[in-house]
């Protein structure tokens, strides 16, 4: 229904209301304007039903679906002066009022949908600090080149980095091992434990020597100094790769992770 439809049917509400407020005005026998239904009669009650039929007329014409005739159902002087009080909508005050402050509209001016989705975000919970920590060593670690022990004199800078070595830094960053730790000795360290973890999960290949080797996801992203070269990368330094294909993965006999990450 148009804005101008839908003034002329509050007017026409508006008449039926004082009709019923002065049932002397409805002997003369006149008819109403809502659609040709007479008013003529002395009785209250043939006058309600009338008023009551050209109500559900008004309201029927567009379905009962818009917001303006819901309200003049309910309050017909409200509706026309926009009120928005709870007396204009029974359910929600603010379903008068749309994005550009026209009626019909269930939005607030200025809202957006994006607030809900804001607040959901916010109420997501994320990676412990110690995943960001680790994260941060690694890429700070990639470029470096790939040296054979390297990574095992300690925690201070290195020249390069070998499999183990590497991944025994970013271990350290969050939080784990006392010492750097090789593919051998890595599964039997405090802190480390069997299955891959939530967010961060070691592949590693218990063999010693050249016969050992050992990546690491964070979060979702692989790191690896050594190694293989494949579709994914590898096979130089300390590198970000991305994910190794399921044959790759199936030659590490031990998936660990740090304990609660």
């Amino acid at each position: 229904m148009s804005i101008t439809a839908a003034i002329g049917r509050i007017d026409q509400i508006l008449t039926l209301q004082q009709q019923l407020a002065n049932p002397a005005s409805l002997v003369s026998g006149s008819s109403d304007t809502s659609g040709g239904a007479a008013l003529t009669g002395s009785s209250s009650s043939t006058a309600s039903t009338d008023f009551t039929s050209a109500l559900a007329s008004a309201q029927g014409e567009t379905g009962n679906t818009s917001s303006l005739e819901a309200a003049s159902a309910l309050d017909p002087e409200a509706a026309a002066l926009g009120d928005t009080s709870p007396t204009a909508s029974a359910t929600d005050p603010t379903s008068l009022l749309g994005t550009g402050g026209l009626l019909g509209s269930t939005a607030l001016p200025g809202t957006t949908s994006g607030i809900a989705a804001s607040s959901a975000s916010s109420a997501s919970s994320s990676a412990p600090s110690q995943v960001q920590a680790m994260t941060n060593e690694a890429n700070s670690l990639v470029g470096k080149p790939y040296v054979y022990g390297g990574g095992h004199s300690g925690w201070g800078p290195q020249a390069g980095y070998d499999c183990s070595g590497f991944v025994s830094a970013v271990l350290h960053a969050g939080g784990y091992l006392s010492s750097p730790a090789d593919t051998v000795t890595l599964p039997s360290q405090a802190g480390i434990e069997q299955g891959p973890g939530q967010y961060v999960t070691i592949y590693d290949r218990t063999g010693s020597g050249e016969d050992g080797h050992v990546i690491i996801d964070i979060n979702g992203q692989f790191y690896e100094s050594g190694g293989e070269q494949g579709a994914w990368g590898g096979g130089g330094g300390v590198e970000k790769i991305g994910t190794p294909s399921a044959s790759y993965l199936a030659t590490f006999n031990d998936v660990l992770h740090p304990a609660g990450l």
